[in-house]
């Protein structure tokens, strides 16, 4: 255990003037300096000596901005030494380390510097062998305890190491586990590894993120000891690969990832008994089933991750294949009101920059028809921007349309090309389509517009003016609404 100022002024009888305020920081080494500003020579932690030999006692300023360098550059405490350049401690030094928090120790002349940089010196070279023999013992217990108790163990047993409590919870502030944390530490713990703007009481959190540092799967918050900071900091890391590894042991060799892509593939294939031996194999539900294809908006995001904590969460089969930017699950038909909302709230309340299409439930042996279902689901869900898709909710009109090519689909949309170049406010349009959406009642979709329905009428005269159609024609209508459904489809309204 390092020792802390307060150690030092009792082990050398020295007088701290700031009191117990600080006095408990740990000290990583001592160094000499009479330099204005040493900062640029410090790292942190370290008892500066000085004997001030360049510091006027009578210049407040000057040691106000002297004491807030070395508080600003994180020293464990000032011993400054009288009875040479100064025959007492400033006062003004005094009152600047109070007002900046810094410890001051006091170093009489009959105390050499030297006596006391290289005892404290020697007994930290030989508390940092015993630290780093204490960090590979609690290494090694911690794989230990991992391979037995996963990582409910490693949290167990990081927080006996450390001395304190520790908490892992998922990416959304769920708690996965927690030793040693009472209700007010939890809500610490969730808002530092959230970034969430609250009051956080400890002073001396570390969190750590499992798995991804940019997407991380979890979250590992400890609290650090103030004598334990670096053993606590550098146990964390290592319990944070540990713990990725414990909650998806086979993911990162892909071995796992390979096998769940063949059993899709399997199911996908069509060949009945092969199938049912591995729907079997894999405990899938009997009933029907249905294909989830996900697409991410960001390559950078760990899109099959997040689906197989939804799995996870969800309790369903993880039947999912990560090819070509594009996830496949299948999904068992009553869960899929589940899955709906498990994906909508991680689109629209997590940021996950996901759109998902799902095919209509088929039989085990039938999920190649729901693929391909899902496909069409995907692209209208891409399209407009919405999180989920299912096939069933897919108009016939929308459908007929997303598989015409450019050309016919430039064929639709021809005879209301004089209207669109005419109606630069597009007012006309929404009265056509408004108009037609309401079967071509004047009094309904005058009100629905909110205009007089002789308003409305003259606004249809100008539409059959410019294209040529009349409106009175149940064929020209259709030609006019299907011109309309192919302009939405490609977003010109």
């Amino acid at each position: 255990m390092l020792e802390t100022v307060a150690d030092v002024a009792q082990r050398f009888r020295l007088r701290l003037h700031t009191g117990p305020d600080g006095a408990d920081r740990p000290i990583r080494w001592t160094h000499i300096s009479e330099l204005v500003d040493p900062t640029p020579w410090l790292r942190g932690g370290e008892l500066l000596l000085s004997l001030g030999l360049q510091l006027d006692p009578a210049d407040s300023e000057q040691l106000d901005h002297y004491v807030q360098r070395l508080a600003g550059a994180g020293i464990a405490g000032l011993a400054f030494g009288t009875g040479a350049r100064h025959a007492v401690v400033p006062a003004a030094l005094v009152s600047s380390a109070l007002r900046h928090r810094l410890p001051l120790l006091e170093i009489p002349g009959g105390v050499a510097f030297q006596d006391v940089t290289y005892q404290l010196n020697a007994d930290l070279l030989r508390t940092g062998t015993a630290e780093s023999r204490l960090v590979a013992e609690s290494i090694s217990a911690m794989i230990r305890v991992a391979r037995s108790a996963g990582a409910q163990g490693v949290i167990t047993m990081l927080a006996s190491r450390i001395d304190s409590w520790a908490v892992l919870m998922d990416r959304n502030g769920a708690v996965h586990a927690a030793v040693g944390a009472a209700r007010v530490h939890i809500d610490d713990a969730r808002a530092a590894a959230l970034g969430q703007r609250s009051r956080i009481r400890h002073p001396d959190l570390i969190v750590h993120a499992v798995g991804d540092p940019v997407h991380p799967r979890a979250h590992l918050v400890v609290a650090a000891r103030p004598d334990r900071k670096s053993l606590t900091r550098e146990l964390a890391q290592h319990a944070s690969v540990l713990l990725d590894l414990a909650l998806h042991p086979l993911n990162g060799g892909d071995v796992w990832g390979l096998a769940r892509a063949d059993a899709v593939d399997v199911l996908l294939s069509g060949d009945a008994a092969l199938i049912k031996r591995v729907a079997d194999r894999w405990s899938v539900p009997a009933g029907d089933i249905a294909v989830a294809l996900l697409r991410s908006r960001s390559r950078a995001v760990p899109l099959a991750d997040y689906v197989l904590e939804w799995c996870d969460q969800l309790n369903i089969p993880p039947l999912i294949s990560d090819e070509f930017s594009v996830v496949t699950v299948l999904l068992p038909a009553d869960e899929l009101p589940r899955w709906k909302q498990r994906v909508s709230q991680a689109v629209e309340r997590e940021s996950v920059p996901a759109r998902c299409g799902l095919g209509s439930p088929q039989p085990i042996t039938g999920c190649s028809l729901s693929r391909q279902q899902a496909e069409q689901a995907l692209e209208v869900a891409v399209a407009d921007a919405l999180p989920v898709i299912e096939f069933s909710a897919l108009s016939t009109s929308r459908l007929v349309l997303h598989h015409l090519d450019a050309a016919a689909r430039a064929a639709l949309t021809s005879p209301l090309l004089p209207l669109l170049n005419n109606d630069t406010t597009r007012g006309l349009l929404r009265s056509l389509r408004v108009f037609l959406s309401e079967n071509a009642s004047w009094e309904t979709a005058s009100s629905q517009l909110g205009i007089h329905r002789h308003t409305l009428r003259q606004r249809m005269s100008r539409v059959e003016e410019l294209t040529g159609l009349s409106i009175s024609s149940v064929e020209d209508r259709i030609v006019i609404w299907l011109a309309l459904q192919a302009l939405q489809a490609d977003q010109v309204i």
